[in-house]
């Protein structure tokens, strides 16, 4: 089989050193533990700066027309929207791509759960007036938001198998599914933003341990280049 053959359906690159490739995800995911960090001693203390504030109150307070759009996509990061994502890699015939994102999604799950534990912070009515809460109460802390860490640990082993407009998809609704957990009242700007951070980092581990779609460098042609997955 041909090196043009093996890359048939991957997005096209540069032809970069493993090392450099796999680098760049070691860097990634230093720079998301590091916010990760930086959030967490941002959100101690008895009440959310008045910066956060001021953001949840915007964002909190946009229209309710926007609850048909952003409720239903809000979903996306669910745990039951980890396995419909690993369907969906199936039905695509991607197995390997199924296997990352159920894996990266079902672990940033978890390890949200475990960050909430240390943090203990709480959630947005336990430290505002006039919350509106769109949809059920949510229970239990808020820091960091577990639906954004999911959707970000998906979005971030997909990638490397995506299109340019692939991505481009994926990281709006990541975007939207974050500006939905504060929108619903659910969550505090700092909440979402740790949990994409948790999402990503994780993300950056499976693709730095586990490899991505990449070409190793060769002395004379893309044609003799080897692809990596």
């Amino acid at each position: 089989m041909t090196a043009p053959q093996r890359d048939a359906g991957l997005p096209r690159g540069p032809c970069v050193p493993v090392s450099v490739h796999r680098l760049r995800y070691a860097w990634l995911a230093a720079i998301g533990l590091l916010l990760l960090v930086v959030t967490a001693l941002w959100s101690l203390g008895d009440q959310p700066y008045a910066a956060e504030r001021r953001a949840f109150d915007l964002v909190n307070g946009l229209p309710e027309a926007l609850a048909y759009l952003l409720i239903p996509v809000m979903q996306a990061g669910s745990l039951a929207a980890v396995f419909a994502a690993g369907i969906l890699a199936l039905i695509a015939r991607r197995p390997r791509l199924a296997g990352l994102v159920v894996m990266a999604g079902g672990s940033a799950w978890v390890l949200a759960k475990l960050v909430k534990r240390v943090v203990e912070r709480g959630r947005p009515d336990e430290y505002l007036t006039d919350v509106v809460i769109r949809g059920a109460v949510q229970m239990g802390q808020g820091f960091p938001s577990g639906h954004a860490a999911v959707i970000a640990a998906m979005a971030t082993v997909a990638t490397p198998y995506l299109s340019r407009p692939g991505r481009l998809v994926v990281w709006t609704v990541v975007g939207l599914v974050a500006l939905a957990r504060v929108y619903t009242g659910a969550h505090l700007p700092l909440d979402v933003v740790a949990g994409v951070m948790v999402g990503w980092g994780f993300g950056c581990v499976v693709n730095l341990t586990l490899g991505t779609p990449a070409f190793a460098c060769c002395p004379r042609s893309r044609l003799d280049c080897t692809v990596l997955e």
